[in-house]
């Protein structure tokens, strides 16, 4: 934790943050690296809900090479989707504004939050004119269940905060919908 802590004052090695991050049905992944002057690379990462629970999940890591980060955790997540750059101060807007937004609705962030952050650093959100957009389409907050939620509980949570009607949700379907007996089909469907 002392490592993650001193990265805050090393030189920025990028931010980047998936390209589609401002449609708040999709989650919105942040990274935000800096290089020691020995060459490790420290790593925040930010999974975010900006349509309701905020910032889902973080860690802070450290890298023993620039080389390592880029093959490994970078490889991984640029393989998955579009990244671009962004600047420090609004990647820092928009973990500020999704945790808010989530506090509101009774959600604090993910507890490993406390080894992302010392590696942000210090930051200027209120410098970044980005509109952060929270909440869904209809833009009250919109729940999608992931496999590591509790629906139930964030449900009785919402529930509680801004009333039931007041948002909206999805839940996917069960593991066991997708198994079927061999008389679960028609003829028709047979070749």
């Amino acid at each position: 934790m002392s490592l993650l802590r001193s990265s805050s004052s090393w030189p920025l090695l990028e931010v980047i943050i998936n390209a589609e991050w401002e449609d708040t049905m999709q989650i919105t992944q942040l990274i935000i690296a800096r290089r020691s002057p020995t060459g490790a690379v420290a790593v925040a990462t930010f999974l975010i809900d900006l349509a309701c629970l905020g910032v889902k999940d973080a860690y802070g890591y450290i890298f023993p090479s620039e080389r390592e980060y880029r093959r490994g955790l970078r490889a991984d997540l640029t393989s998955r989707q579009e990244m671009m750059e962004i600047e420090l101060d609004c990647a820092a807007k928009i973990v500020q504004e999704a945790i808010g937004y989530a506090k509101k609705l009774g959600f604090r962030p993910h507890k490993d939050i406390r080894f992302a952050l010392p590696v942000m650093g210090v930051t200027h959100p209120e410098r970044c004119d980005l509109d952060v957009p929270l909440g869904g389409p209809e833009g009250k907050p919109f729940f999608v269940a992931g496999p590591y939620d509790n629906p139930e509980r964030i449900m009785r949570i919402l529930d509680r905060k801004v009333g039931p009607g007041n948002y909206t949700y999805l839940m996917p379907l069960s593991p066991e919908s997708f198994f079927f007996e061999d008389d679960d089909f028609d003829e028709e469907w047979e070749e």
